[in-house]
């Protein structure tokens, strides 16, 4: 576990700025918390660095195909805003009274919007999902209209927290650590380093191999579904000897 501290102090005596034991001054410490979250921010939008997938649920209302989720208040699910909702087979249902889950399509806006009548269709449980990332509250709209208050749980990439000051700590999986100090490097050497041609090549192979293992160990399986109807079979050809058919043409 470090501290956003000891994660800048690392990286500005990596670059030579600072040597080991020095303190930092005040505005460089500010400098780098904010580069820290910057590149924190960032890593969030890039799925193999996020190393977990978050689950998240809300209550639905009877008669209502259209909720809001995001903690700035007012949202009808004040949850964590995802930055998008994974659409894999499994990733989004809803689940009854009796502990049944009910899988939901996940669709991108284009298919969403070749359904007609959204807000007259209703149902039981509904079984398509489109999200909708509107900041700062995205939207989730569901079709068809629940008539039951069933719970909606739906998948996304835990994003990384940031930092609130320099003396809070952070406990990250193995690996971590290392990719922020390598990466925070490079963050903070223009700064530092304007007057330089370029970043040494160690730094920026250190910082692609540190945030590199991470999405290794980060990269998950996807298994692909497919309609059978879609795969080509062989036909059946007429047997004059047999009056009958037989697929490859078989005696």
């Amino acid at each position: 576990m470090a501290s956003a501290l000891d994660l800048i102090t690392n990286a500005v005596q990596g670059i030579g700025v600072y040597a080991p034991g020095e303190p930092l001054r005040a505005e460089d410490t500010a400098l780098g918390l904010q580069e820290l979250n910057t590149m924190l921010d960032s890593w969030s939008n890039e799925a193999l660095m996020t190393y977990a997938i978050l689950e998240q649920s809300g209550l639905l209302i009877p008669g209502q195909y259209q909720y809001t989720v995001g903690t700035s208040g007012g949202a009808s699910f004040p949850v964590q805003r995802p930055l998008g909702i994974l659409d894999s087979p499994g990733s989004c249902y809803v689940l009854d009274s009796n502990g049944n889950r009910y899988n939901l399509e996940v669709l991108p806006r284009d298919r969403w919007n070749l359904i007609g009548n959204i807000a007259q269709v209703t149902s039981n449980f509904p079984n398509r999902l489109f999200y909708d990332p509107q900041f700062p509250l995205g939207v989730i709209n569901l079709y068809p209209i629940p008539n039951q208050g069933w719970t909606l749980y739906w998948d996304s990439n835990l994003q990384l927290v940031d930092f609130a000051n320099p003396a809070q700590q952070m406990s990250l999986p193995p690996g971590y650590q290392k990719a922020i100090q390598d990466n925070l490097r490079l963050m903070l050497w223009p700064y530092f380093k304007p007057d330089a041609v370029r970043v040494p090549p160690v730094l920026v192979k250190l910082a692609a191999e540190s945030k590199g293992n991470i999405k290794r160990t980060n990269l998950r399986i996807n298994i692909a579904n497919y309609d059978p109807e879609l795969v080509s079979r062989a036909n059946g050809t007429y047997n004059i000897y047999t009056d009958s058919n037989r697929r490859g043409g078989g005696q």
